[in-house]
């Protein structure tokens, strides 16, 4: 259950990004999804293929923002997904069914990236496990959170598109921007932490890994 006890008040955020908005703009995409069950009957996790469904719930939590806090919706095209019109900061958003997540995109580009990971209840609702931040060092530049990720055909003849994954640097930079933390569904297991560890990245005294 979305909760503000589980929110984490250490990390930093965007300039002019506040903790209580990005939880009114979790509060408010739970919301929509339930009020869309409540009036038709039918949970949108039980029709739409997850991937898809991944999707729409970064999409709802983009607009929801933007109602939210001064990062307006930008462009669902190219990055990034909201912009600070005030200091031209922009803020790309992704979804997740699973908690930890690293980052994705198409072009793996710099800037603040927030991953929002939710949980699919059984009566199709959805709820908050894990919400991400961190700002990341674009594709082809040096010490570069990103690697690219080709697509291959799978037994299907189906293909992905292609794709920009964080390397294990910039996975650990989201995992200690951590803003909330549902441990009911996300739990930081003794081997996480020796992982963490050995990465060549200190560990910052808000992060989740922090001693």
């Amino acid at each position: 259950m979305l909760s503000r006890r589980n929110l984490r008040h250490e990390v930093p955020l965007p300039p002019e990004l506040t903790l209580d908005s990005i939880y009114k703009a979790l509060e408010k995409t739970q919301d929509l999804f339930s009020l869309i069950k409540d009036k038709t009957g039918v949970a949108l996790s039980k029709i739409i293929q997850s991937n898809n469904f991944s999707g729409i719930v970064s999409n709802v939590f983009t607009k929801m923002l933007d109602e939210c806090s001064p990062y307006k919706a930008f462009s669902d095209q190219r990055y990034p997904d909201l912009k600070n019109m005030n200091n031209g900061i922009g803020l790309e958003v992704k979804a997740s069914n699973k908690p930890l997540k690293g980052g994705e995109g198409h072009n793996g580009h710099s800037g603040w990236h927030i991953v929002v990971c939710f949980v699919v209840l059984e009566n199709g609702n959805i709820d908050f496990s894990q919400v991400e931040i961190a700002n990341l060092i674009g594709f082809e530049q040096q010490n570069s959170d990103w690697k690219y990720q080709g697509s291959e055909r799978n037994e299907n003849d189906s293909q992905r598109t292609e794709t920009y994954i964080t390397t294990n640097i910039g996975t650990a930079k989201l995992r200690d921007g951590t803003i909330y933390l549902n441990s009911e569904y996300c739990t930081i297991t003794e081997a996480l932490k020796r992982n963490r560890r050995k990465l060549d990245l200190a560990i910052p005294y808000y992060s989740i890994f922090a001693e």
